[in-house]
């Protein structure tokens, strides 16, 4: 069982508070950051790349923003000027952006110190953050356990401590799932929120709105500084709880492994009653049947590009022959990423949408569930849900359980955020870790888009309900 606490640790808040101190220097900072990844590297393999001398040589311009100073990851797959996106493939020409993505060059400009890019799974497309070009990310809570996907490496920096946060994005919990399988904040905003330009994939369809780029952090208060540097705004000031609405989701269906993942979300909602938000059932009767449709969207609005990026570096692809290099344990491309590809071949070659038309009626049905869960939030309403119903598993479970036809009762409250487009944070429950394997459930809270800053005053009140005392936020 591990010892490591992330919320022991100290947050990014804190680390801009050690400034004041005589003896700081940036310089110790970064180097002792550094210091850390290379102790995890070897054992987590959360970066991709670690980029030493690229950061030592921001130091020497760094701009007095709200982050100055502080050490941070970025996914692999967000362009930086000069470094070639992979996404963790062997088969994929490299891209090498010729410039920042805006995300990138906002939290550059905002001072921070990009020290690492953080490993992915191929595609950027599974929960489990693994890639024949740059091999396994390993949980820092529990080594035989996934970090989870598709940001899984940021989160096991912010969660070691050797970065003060990390930037990834999210297209089906890609930023939330790794939040909670390694105990730190993960927030998705809505989609429109922070610039995807210079980000890949770049989307051309209906499924580029689930798509949102975010930060992980070791607290609340950390996600909501480095969020309005993404999004470029300042949030207002937050509203009192009082006035805001507790949507409890009547009959949603999800169904949680381990106790301590409902004793998270019992104590979130009490918290939050407490200081005076009123309670309100709502039902969410469309969940179930989207869940089956979101397979066949997001296919018909990627599967094409896979095979052409597949095929993009001059290897030639072939599904079969990839097959019998997977029996025979010669494989060319990642597990995760062979198991969509035979699923898009098999049960997605029947649902995926044959023509525009049906397309459009697919949307259509996507647009007008949107509409409603955004209706029923409103301007003052936050729903609370468990993040997901499971705890890290062992490495090749999750894709297992997560790449699999019909309904996932584990996996539906992440999703219900993406094809909804609504902000959604996933907040660590350490007070009730399980007792059995000491991992952390995690609680998510959702708002309609807007709404950001209650959303997260509601999530700061959570975070210091289900966090013992020594490291409370």
């Amino acid at each position: 069982m591990s010892t490591l606490q992330p919320y022991a640790l100290p947050d990014a808040t804190a680390l801009l508070q050690q400034r004041q101190q005589d003896d700081f220097c940036l310089e110790k900072q970064l180097n002792r950051h550094l210091g850390l990844l290379d102790d995890i590297q070897p054992r987590l393999n959360p970066a991709s790349h670690v980029l030493r001398q690229e950061a030592m040589d921001q130091l020497a311009t760094l701009p007095d923003g709200v982050l100055h100073g502080l050490p941070c990851s970025v996914k692999e797959t967000l362009g930086i000027a000069g470094q070639a996106i992979t996404a963790g493939s062997n088969y994929m020409r490299p891209i090498v952006p010729g410039e920042d993505s805006p995300v990138v060059a906002r939290i550059k400009a905002a001072g921070a110190v990009i020290m690492a890019r953080g490993n992915v799974p191929e595609f950027a497309m599974t929960a489990e953050s693994s890639n024949p070009r740059y091999g396994l990310t390993r949980n820092p809570l529990d080594p035989s356990r996934v970090a989870g996907g598709s940001s899984g490496g940021d989160a096991v920096m912010v969660a070691s401590g050797a970065v003060a946060f990390g930037v990834g994005s999210d297209i089906l919990g890609s930023i939330r799932i790794p939040a909670a399988f390694c105990g730190v904040v993960g927030f998705k905003p809505a989609s429109a929120a922070v610039p995807k330009q210079g980000c890949w994939p770049t989307i051309a369809g209906f499924t580029d709105s689930w798509l949102a780029v975010g930060p992980i952090t070791r607290s609340v208060r950390d996600a909501r500084l480095v969020y309005q540097v993404l999004s470029g705004q300042t949030l207002p000031e937050a509203p009192p709880l009082r006035t805001l609405r507790l949507i409890d989701a009547d009959a949603f269906p999800w169904r949680p492994e381990s106790a301590c993942i409902e004793q998270a979300l019992a104590a979130a909602r009490t918290a939050l009653l407490a200081d005076g938000m009123q309670a309100e059932q709502q039902r969410f009767d469309e969940v179930a049947a989207l869940y089956d449709l979101m397979a066949p969207m997001l296919l018909h609005d990627l599967q094409d590009d896979w095979y052409g990026l597949l095929r993009s570096g001059g290897r030639s692809f072939h599904l079969l022959a990839e097959a019998w290099r997977q029996l025979t344990g010669r494989p060319g491309i990642d597990r995760g990423m062979f198991m969509w590809l035979v699923y898009a071949a098999t049960s997605g070659r029947l649902t995926r949408p044959r023509s525009a038309a049906q397309a459009e009626r697919l949307i259509g049905r996507f647009q007008t569930v949107r509409e409603l869960y955004r209706s029923i939030l409103g301007e003052d309403g936050i729903l609370l849900l468990p993040t997901m119903g499971l705890l890290a598993p062992p490495h090749g479970e999750m894709n297992r359980r997560s790449l699999r036809p019909g309904l996932n009762r584990q996996l539906s409250p992440l999703a219900l955020c993406n094809y909804a487009d609504l902000p959604a944070i996933a907040v660590p429950g350490w007070r009730f870790a399980d007792p059995a394997t000491g991992l952390p459930p995690s609680v998510m809270l959702v708002c309609a888009p807007g709404n950001e800053s209650a959303l997260l005053a509601a999530a700061e009140r959570v975070q210091a309900a289900l966090t013992p005392l020594r490291g409370a936020a």
